[in-house]
């Protein structure tokens, strides 16, 4: 099976919502079994191409010399060049005509994120160019590529559109005729008119900016029990087709089916995003009341449903985990909260046994010590409270997390490694050494486990080139600082982290550059053990090959 074809094909009519991996994970024949009966002849034919991919001017002659060539070269362009995977079929109308006597178009579009489409009947491209009537084309050039723009709803409440060829010219007309022009008597409002609110929407959200965190809706949806697993549940729409890879609004709550039209239960991960759906019949979990109660803890959830990771509601907080903070202490952003059922402390705690109390601001945050009169401690002081150490300077105040400097040394406090942390710190890109969470070396050299740094004036180290920190590989320039984002590196490809990790494995970055018309989405890449990007040809990697190109995407 030629991959080139069989894994933009499987993404396609699988609805499976991790296609990338499973092209990855799986061998070509359980890929093509999945979607066989969904293909056509040509499709199949396709994907067991087996020759050698042809130069630009072999491809040229062939294309020149043979019309028939020409015209089924042309025809077959849009499936190259656009999204062909999200075509809206439908008539087309103005407020006085109908467009094309009728016949249906082909909505494309040209790429996800953009609203820019090729719009097709039969084999022949609308053009825009301006003129008497309207213009059609057998090839692909900038007039066949149209900015399709959503307006206000007609009176009647159904979606309008704009269609705008390249120099902004919309598509208009009258009772008599159409065309990219202007003229009083024209009206541009455009109606998809096979087609439904709902059905025109869910179209939408797949590619159009600004609807992607949106959900589906349907003119009518059942809910039945699945076909194989009467314990599980689908819904079907009017037409009573399963619905699958979707959300399901069932008036009362969203659900959300998978690639095989089962209603999803317990944690999934949606477009890169944690959801929480209830069993046994699959409501979407929002808020943070009582049904955000899972496995013993309360989790935090929007009112999208989408949960919330280290983010406040209202006097509330939500862990690394989406889960609320319920008692102890915790740093957020900086600054230390004192947590009792669920809501940071804001009253003074007296510690009689260590002979302190605790000052909070009236928003809950620990701001200083005191003895158990309420005077000012004059040194330095820390103060067990959860299992932790909470350190205080001089004057009473809360010393800083992170790092702290003076004349002299600098010093380094969290909750988690206390105040006297012996080891490396990774802060802000930069590297630091601390023994007992103080370091003293400044503008001088030091071997620490027989190897030789420098500790510049700011006191973060260098050794310029590859370090392993706590099992992950960074790169650190000539000034010490780790390195992100995409880096060359003795001709080779990395990529690091926004904390200057470098990525190994597979993984996928947003954005990044292919060639042309492949230059939009997210990419995939794969890293060998020392971070270097497998690129430039093929690779052998856990026993499957695969392609990539000069700049490290896999093909």
């Amino acid at each position: 099976k030629n991959p080139r074809f069989l894994g933009p094909l499987y993404k396609k009519y699988s609805g499976d919502s991790f296609g990338d991996w499973t092209v990855i994970a799986r061998n070509s024949d359980y890929l093509f079994d999945q979607i066989a009966n969904k293909l056509s002849d040509e499709q199949k034919r396709l994907i067991t191409l087996t020759s050698k991919p042809v130069s630009k001017d072999v491809l040229d002659n062939y294309v020149n010399i043979d019309p028939k060539a020409r015209a089924d070269f042309y025809d077959r362009l849009s499936d190259v060049l656009a999204e062909r995977t999200n075509v809206l079929e439908t008539s087309m109308a103005l407020p006085f005509i109908t467009l094309n006597d009728g016949k249906g178009y082909q909505i494309i579009p040209y790429k996800k994120g953009t609203n820019k489409v090729i719009v097709k009947t039969g084999s022949k491209y609308l053009s825009g160019k301006e003129g008497n009537g309207l213009q059609y084309s057998d090839s692909l050039g900038d007039d066949e590529v149209f900015e399709l723009v959503q307006i206000g709803n007609s009176n009647d409440g159904k979606f309008q559109f704009r269609l705008n060829n390249k120099n902004g010219v919309s598509l208009a007309g009258n009772q008599y005729t159409s065309q990219f022009g202007t003229d009083w008597s024209f009206k541009s409002e455009i109606r998809f008119s096979d087609k439904s609110n709902n059905e025109i929407n869910n179209w939408l959200i797949e590619w159009y900016p600004g609807k992607e965190n949106e959900k589906q809706n349907y003119d009518k949806i059942e809910i039945i029990s699945n076909e194989k697993d009467p314990t599980k549940y689908s819904a079907k729409d009017s037409s009573g087709n399963v619905i699958k890879n979707s959300w399901i609004n069932r008036g009362t709550g969203y659900s959300f089916a998978d690639a095989e039209g089962v209603i999803l239960t317990g944690w999934q991960e949606i477009k890169e995003k944690t959801y929480y759906f209830s069993s046994p019949y699959g409501y979407m979990v929002t808020g943070g009341g009582s049904d955000s109660l899972i496995d013993g803890k309360y989790y935090n959830f929007n009112d999208s449903g989408v949960l919330q990771r280290s983010a406040w509601r209202d006097l509330y907080y939500s862990d690394a985990s989406g889960a609320f903070v319920k008692e102890g202490l915790k740093d957020i952003d900086g600054k230390i909260y004192y947590f009792q059922n669920f809501v940071p402390n804001k009253k003074e705690l007296r510690l009689e046994d260590q002979n302190v109390i605790l000052h909070f601001s009236d928003k809950g945050v620990l701001e200083r010590v005191s003895n158990l009169n309420g005077e000012a401690i004059n040194n330095a002081v820390n103060v067990k409270l959860d299992n932790k150490i909470l350190a205080f300077n001089n004057d009473g105040s809360i010393l800083k997390t992170g790092i702290n400097k003076n004349a002299n040394t600098i010093a380094y406090y969290s909750l988690e490694d206390g105040a006297f942390y012996t080891g490396w710190k990774m802060i802000d890109g930069k590297r630091y050494y601390f023994t007992n969470g103080h370091n003293t070396i400044f503008n001088n050299y030091e071997n620490i486990d027989g190897k030789r740094f420098y500790f510049h004036e700011d006191g973060s180290v260098n050794r310029a080139g590859f370090e392993k920190i706590d099992g992950k590989l960074y790169h650190f320039d000539n000034n010490g600082v780790a390195q992100t984002g995409w880096q060359t590196i003795d001709n080779k490809y990395y990529y690091f982290d926004e904390n200057g990790a470098a990525k190994t494995g597979w993984f996928q970055v947003g954005g990044g550059y292919r060639p042309w018309p492949l230059a939009y989405g997210y990419l995939w890449y794969c890293a060998r053990e020392d971070g270097s990007l497998y690129a430039d040809g093929w690779f052998k990697i856990d026993g499957k090959d695969y392609h990539f190109d000069q700049w490290g995407h896999k093909m």
